[in-house]
């Protein structure tokens, strides 16, 4: 077991969080030693130890340390039209973190095609993939998978339906499950809320050489081998060795902290069963974030527990709820369901087990008592 800085001498805990990350003194030894080093930007040791620990870890042959997940996805888009010039069209997740969406309407700019969720996955419903004036069979179309919460989408199902069509990933809320990471490109978030962390980070990830050495020239503003000069757009993605040193540090003890996300998954689930309780339904969870579905009353629980000091969070939005795509209309019955009735609740390492057991009791009797 390491030793682990307790949550208690951080003064701003005054409720139990969504999430906070997991940190040992060994983690933080290792940021330390990248400060003292002098080498705090996008050069050091600790940048290749976190990319050959990566690959280890994912089996991926080629790794790019990025600033942010989201900067990583974009790297996935730009992936998608490099490799795939002629497709223009996106099938999309109607019910994800924004981020995804815009990254595809950058520069590459995607025609998105949304697909209503779920209701027991909470992902992208399969079967109700669009079929956009036959692009599929035209050659236009990729597809866009993302594991809402760590729930992988049935990749197999995909592979099978649609064999010609490129899948790539915004994996920023999967890392680890072994049923993510499976399009030709994906993107994996390290920000301060996810299950391995740098603070802020992510990572671009391919099998692809050829993907991988321009995705590696965009991300370091398009350079060339001559100082200075400049092959085309790029953009500065790079994480710097500090934040490679936290990450390296957390991917040492993955394990440990798997372990202890699973612990607090199946205490939930084993509390919360009630009739009007809702899990989210998968296999290979790679255990992120845990929600539930409440069929009524959810703002009324929610408040509930904000005044006993609980912090929550809801579910994605659907994607016309936001004012740069209102052009999709409210046609996403299922994600508005989602998002009127999912309940995220507190789920980082360190929670305690009897934090978890009050939680259930408080939503569980609240429940019974406005039944």
């Amino acid at each position: 077991m390491m030793e682990k800085i307790s949550r208690k001498n951080i003064k701003h805990i005054d409720m139990i969080p969504v999430y906070q990350p997991y940190f040992t003194k060994k983690t933080l030894k290792y940021a330390h030693d990248a400060i003292d080093s002098t080498w705090v930007s996008s050069h050091g040791k600790y940048l290749d130890l976190a990319t050959e620990k990566l690959k280890e870890i994912t089996g991926s042959k080629y790794v790019l340390l990025t600033n942010n997940g989201t900067s990583a996805t974009h790297l996935v888009a730009c992936a998608l039209r490099y490799k795939y010039p002629h497709i223009s069209d996106l099938i999309v997740p109607s019910n994800v973190y924004v981020a995804a969406w815009n990254m595809f309407k950058t520069t590459p700019d995607f025609k998105l095609w949304p697909a209503d969720s779920d209701i027991n996955t909470w992902n992208m419903d399969l079967t109700k993939i669009p079929n956009p004036d036959t692009a599929y069979y035209q050659g236009f179309t990729g597809i866009l998978s993302i594991p809402n919460l760590g729930n992988p989408v049935d990749y197999r199902w995909i592979k099978e339906v649609y064999p010609k069509v490129p899948i790539v990933e915004d994996n920023c809320e999967g890392f680890l499950s072994n049923d993510t990471g499976k399009g030709f490109a994906y993107s994996v978030s390290f920000f301060g809320n996810k299950t391995i962390t740098s603070g802020e980070g992510g990572a671009f990830f391919t099998d692809d050489e050829d993907i991988y050495n321009e995705m590696n020239r965009i991300r370091c503003q398009g350079f060339t081998d001559k100082k200075f000069i400049f092959n085309g757009i790029g953009y500065n993605y790079r994480m710097t060795n500090i934040a490679a040193a936290i990450l390296f540090g957390q991917l040492e003890i993955k394990n440990e902290i798997v372990d202890k996300k699973k612990k607090i998954f199946d205490t939930y689930k084993e509390n919360l069963q009630h009739p009007l309780i809702h899990f989210q339904c998968g296999i290979n969870h790679s255990n992120w974030m845990f929600g539930i579905r409440v069929e009524k009353n959810r703002d009324l629980i929610v408040e509930k527990l904000a005044n006993a000091g609980i912090e929550t969070r809801p579910m994605f939005p659907p994607i016309n709820m936001h004012s740069h795509y209102s052009e999709f209309g409210d046609n996403f019955p299922v994600s508005k369901q989602l998002y009127e009735q999912v309940i995220i609740l507190p789920s980082y390492p360190e929670l305690k087990k009897d934090e978890i057991l009050k939680i259930c009791d408080m939503i569980k009797t609240f429940l019974d008592e406005n039944n």
